[in-house]
Order: structure tokens, then C-alpha cells, then sequence
């Protein structure tokens, strides 16, 4: 009679440990993630504004656009000019967690000058592992 309540308290305990932070969680292993993200009329399609990524990913985004446009990861500091028709290729490893904007910092001759302002076009999240 014994047996019936040990599987309940072993159960019990699982869940207690692992709400605990004793028993890890497993995830998967870190990924290489590719994107394609294309920018037509300094936009982005309303489906590839947002950009879901584990922590530990190695991330390359594919950016194909019909204008010349520089392009900010905030959060990892990284930058890269895309030029019109050329499709160039933005690669990181996402170690840091968070939402992070990729900001327009200028299009057409703009591009290649300082910026002025800016315009965040995607949004990478970083989820943690």
C-alpha cells in the first residue's frame, strides 16, 4: 500500500526542485539561424518585423534592399551598409537577452554620410536559452 503514494511524492518533489531552480530545464542546443530580410520602400513586411532568436544562436540576417541603406543592431554595436540590389549578410551570435531595434541610420546618399536620425525597420528578440 506503500507504493501508491511514493510516485505522488517523488512527483511532488520534481516540481518542487525544478520551481526551485534544482532540477534544470532542458533546451535545445544553440542554432545557426538565417533570415532574409527585405527592405522595399524603407520598409519591411509586416511579418519580418520581429525577429525571435535563442540565447547562444549564431544569427545571420540576409538584408536584400532596393535602396542603400545603413543598418544598426543596438544592443551588440554592430553595423553594416547595404548597398541597392546587393544582398549583404549581418552575422552575430546572440549572447546578450532582450529586444534589440535595427536602426535605418540613412538611406540613398544619406547612407554614407552621418546619420541624423534614425529609423528602427526590425526588431531582433533574444529569448533566453
Amino acid at each position: 500500500m506503500s507504493q501508491p503514494v511514493r510516485l505522488p511524492i517523488t512527483l511532488l518533489l520534481l516540481l518542487l526542485g525544478w520551481w526551485l531552480g534544482a532540477v534544470p530545464v532542458l533546451t535545445a542546443d544553440p542554432q545557426e539561424r538565417t533570415f532574409t530580410v527585405i527592405v522595399h520602400n524603407r520598409q519591411v513586411a509586416p511579418d519580418a518585423k520581429v525577429i525571435r532568436v535563442q540565447q547562444g544562436d549564431t544569427v545571420t540576417l540576409r538584408w536584400i534592399s532596393d535602396e542603400t541603406v545603413a543598418l544598426h543592431l543596438h544592443g551588440y554595436d554592430i553595423a553594416t551598409l547595404v548597398k541597392a540590389g546587393v544582398p549583404t549578410a549581418l552575422r552575430f551570435t546572440a549572447h546578450a537577452t532582450g529586444r534589440f531595434p535595427i536602426s535605418a541610420h540613412g538611406f540613398g546618399a544619406q547612407a554614407y554620410g552621418t546619420a541624423q536620425s534614425e529609423t528602427p525597420i526590425v526588431y531582433v528578440e533574444v529569448l533566453p536559452r
